[in-house]
């Protein structure tokens, strides 16, 4: 049987598997040899079998009736005028794979049927004379052998066409996800456009980041850069690996992202001096903070210390169930959460005194100073406090007590703002104890060619 032949029988077995109802023909058994009452003694052996018995007399007319019908077994003699056995059976190996192929051979012979069988082109061999049970059992094993290929071919081309609908199904989900991805782009082309440019550098993530809490309070960036400075000293301090200071100093850097929107009385207060709607948006901004970085995976670490970092130190421990990602914080991640709320709160003291009482750098850190003391074993880690205020004993501010009127083009990278700094109009540019950096500079000349700053004080 050709490929095409081998084709349509496949085709019709699986046309069953779709009609349970359908009724299949019985198996079809080929017996060639070329002696006449071998053939006889056949049908007569197969009358009473469930099998559809054809008889030949040589090879060449057997190959003819492979080329036109299936059969399940093919049986044929070795010895015979023209085409001999083997050479039938070889060439039904080739051309009809399902058919299982018996030999039947004289004892003289057996040699040539166990090379057959070596070679795979006989699944059995049969002796003269056989013995008819043995040889019916044989039957039996070939036939089931012949149905278990058959069903191979149904399963694997089964498991093609659901393959098939899995291509489509996936191709009609590309196409959908393409469609609805296009549209988000199209909407989104300005951050996309962002995000493309921060790929070369991850630093640029943080800086645009941080560029963003500019337009809220200009004070939430300063206190952050303040923050991350305390966080690297006292992660030094306390002899952490270098992976943790770097996951602490960016957390720092962006703990209060989730500010952004807070109102502007926020930050010149105590947290118990806050009302319902100061409140509110004090206790969230730690989930708006994560969630505003949670996709950058440089910043996952990061966002799951914002997330903790105003969990008390007497507090019972997070429950999963309580959890917006999903499981509870680790005590190893509960200490850095600490270490960046300690920082936090004492420059929050110590920025909201020196802003009221100017000049007065010692008494603002001695006030940070005694506010970790207060909630030092309450809110604060009582080990850590004691670690931090070891660090901080006779703090004294970088800059010094007596300040200068500059203009803008004396002003210097490293110098720290002793005023708050405004527009003529009287818009805020920088808080008080501002450093000047690159980008605050810059932002000072455009401030001061657009519409003209207020007196500019430094410490010197």
């Amino acid at each position: 049987m050709g490929e095409v032949e081998w084709d349509n029988a496949v085709g019709e077995t699986l046309e069953a598997e779709k009609n349970p109802g359908a009724v299949l023909e019985r198996p079809k058994v080929l017996f060639v040899d070329d002696e006449s009452h071998i053939l006889k003694a056949v049908n007569r052996l197969f009358e009473d079998e469930p099998f559809e018995v054809i008889t030949c007399a040589s090879g060449e007319e057997g190959r003819k009736w492979l080329q036109k019908e299936r059969f399940a077994v093919l049986i044929s003699d070795q010895r015979m005028p023209g085409m001999s056995g083997s050479e039938l059976l070889q060439w039904a190996q080739m051309e009809s794979p399902e058919t299982v192929r018996i030999m039947l051979t004289g004892n003289n012979d057996v040699n040539t049927a166990m090379d057959a069988i070596n070679r795979g082109a006989v699944f059995r061999f049969v002796t003269k004379p056989w013995e008819r049970e043995e040889f019916l059992h044989l039957m039996s094993l070939a036939v089931e052998h012949h149905e278990l290929m058959v069903s191979k071919v149904r399963y694997e081309a089964h498991i093609e066409r659901q393959n098939e609908k899995l291509r489509r199904l996936n191709d009609e989900l590309e196409s959908r996800v393409e469609e609805r991805t296009s549209e988000l782009v199209a909407k989104q082309q300005e951050v996309v456009g962002l995000y493309q440019e921060l790929q070369t550098s991850f630093d640029a993530t943080i800086r645009a980041l941080m560029a963003i809490m500019e337009l809220g309070e200009i004070q939430m960036v300063e206190h952050c850069r303040r923050t991350a400075e305390r966080v690297n000293a006292f992660v030094e301090e306390l002899g952490w690996p270098l992976d943790q200071q770097r996951d602490l100093e960016r957390a720092a850097r962006l703990h209060w992202l989730g500010l952004i929107n807070a109102p502007p009385g926020l930050f010149a207060k105590t947290v118990d001096e806050f009302d319902a709607v100061e409140r509110a948006t004090w206790d969230f901004h730690p989930l708006l903070g994560q969630q505003a970085i949670q996709l950058v995976p440089e910043l996952r670490e990061a966002g799951r210390i914002i997330l903790h970092y105003l969990h008390r130190y007497d507090a019972p421990e997070p429950r999963e169930a309580d959890e917006w990602e999903g499981e509870a914080p680790t005590p190893e991640l509960l200490k850095k959460c600490q270490v960046l709320a300690i920082c936090s709160a004492f420059e929050q003291v110590r920025t909201r005194i020196a802003q009221t009482v100017p000049g007065e750098t010692d008494a603002a850190a001695q006030a940070g100073a005694e506010f970790l003391k207060r909630e030092r074993g309450r809110a604060f880690d009582p080990e850590l406090v004691d670690r931090f205020l070891v660090m901080t004993h006779g703090e004294r501010a970088t800059s010094k007590n007596r300040e200068q009127e500059i203009t803008v083009a004396e002003v210097r990278v490293g110098m720290v703002l002793s005023r708050p700094l405004q527009t003529i109009q009287g818009i805020p540019v920088a808080p008080r104890d501002m450093i000047v950096t690159e980008g605050l500079l810059a932002r000072l000349r455009r401030f001061q060619k657009a519409s003209g700053l207020q007196s500019i004080f430094v410490w010197i």
